[in-house]
């Protein structure tokens, strides 16, 4: 049994039932669409709320904002993983912020789902992301990941700032 068999075809299932069955906090639509063009399904990334920063400031990254994240990446199930082939990680589970180091990441060198999510987080937020291959990787594989994934992240949004403060690169 090949892997990633069919890959295409199971990961438009995966991700269209996820959006169907509305068993997600919120659907956020991608960040470059205008809210009055038509969109599709795959136009979202779905995001469940892990936990939210209660006393967090109103202020979210921008696409030229550069973040500070802790994530582990997973494609859908598949044969061999059960959970999904873990394709990625800030850190090794479960986790422990001893131990942790944040990835920094300009939000604009990001897929746009990745994008997406981190412009509407607050610091201390932590998601779990589902992204659609149209704002992952599209039709290309990427490294281990296959052509046509659906990307399903935990992300930690541990800080940002803007470019023009240069004051952690």
């Amino acid at each position: 049994i090949e892997e990633f068999a069919d890959w295409k075809n199971k990961n438009e299932q995966y991700f269209e039932a996820a959006f169907l069955a509305h068993d997600y906090d919120v659907a956020l639509r991608k960040y470059s669409l205008s809210d009055d063009v038509d969109t599709e399904h795959t136009d979202y990334v779905l995001v469940n709320k892990i936990d939210e920063e209660e006393d967090a400031p109103d202020a979210c990254p921008y696409l030229n904002d550069t973040v500070q994240v802790h994530y582990v990446g997973h494609l859908i199930p598949s044969p061999s993983f059960s959970e999904g082939y873990q394709f990625d990680q800030s850190y090794l589970q479960p986790f422990d912020y001893d131990t942790a180091v944040p990835s920094k990441f300009v939000v604009n060198g990001l897929t746009v789902g990745f994008a997406t999510a981190v412009q509407k987080m607050h610091r201390g937020d932590v998601w779990i992301v589902t992204v659609p291959y149209q704002l992952g990787y599209g039709t290309s594989d990427n490294g281990s990941i296959p052509a046509y994934s659906t990307l399903i992240f935990e992300i930690r949004l541990e800080d940002f700032w803007m470019k023009k403060r240069g004051d952690r690169y």
